[in-house]
């Protein structure tokens, strides 16, 4: 069996964005953003089949107990900002090691979203949500991201990774859905 050959990705010279390693990123906050990533690119390119990998991702990280429902609360946020959002929202792609260590301003504003629902500010999520769904209503939207913020683990107090993070955050052994093959009736 050989792995299924995407074809060479090449990366485009505009702006990225702000690096990530400046942002402090929790690591359940990383790990939701490249989900998300794989889901924007689904959408953007769907024969891709991104989603793939923001499954894998989700399941590697949180493990087969709670990685399925991240997933799907990650998928339930972007498509609530997809149905309220009318210009093409920029994201960098997950699958490119340069891309991926950036995020744009519009990954930027999901991500405040997100935190603000976490830590119960819920003025400051409305006015980011407002940004990215573009004045539009935001209510689907911010019931989705406490959803996801909450499955999720995402918290301004969350550990970072590393000796002192809590089993839960430390990284699970590797979940592929992207390289199965088909006959392995997944």
């Amino acid at each position: 069996m050989t792995p299924i050959q995407r074809p060479e990705r090449h990366c485009s010279t505009d702006p990225r964005g702000t690096p990530i390693d400046v942002l402090s990123l929790r690591p359940a906050e990383l790990i939701m953003i490249t989900i998300a990533r794989h889901y924007f690119g689904s959408f953007a390119a769907p024969d891709q089949q991104g989603w793939l990998g923001g499954v894998s991702a989700a399941l590697r990280f949180y493990g087969h107990d709670i990685g399925p429902h991240a997933a799907v609360a990650v998928l339930s946020a972007v498509q609530a900002m997809r149905r309220s959002r009318i210009s093409a929202f920029r994201f960098n792609s997950a699958d490119c090691a340069h891309c991926a260590a950036h995020l744009s301003e519009n990954e930027r504003q999901f991500l405040n979203t997100c935190r603000a629902m976490a830590t119960n500010r819920r003025e400051a999520a409305k006015g980011h949500a407002m940004i990215l769904c573009e004045g539009n209503d935001t209510q689907p939207f911010l019931e989705a991201m406490a959803v996801m913020a909450q499955v999720c683990k995402i918290s301004r107090v969350t550990p970072r990774s590393g000796p002192d993070a809590p089993a839960k955050l430390r990284r699970r052994p590797q979940v592929n859905l992207v390289d199965v093959p088909p006959q392995t009736g997944l």
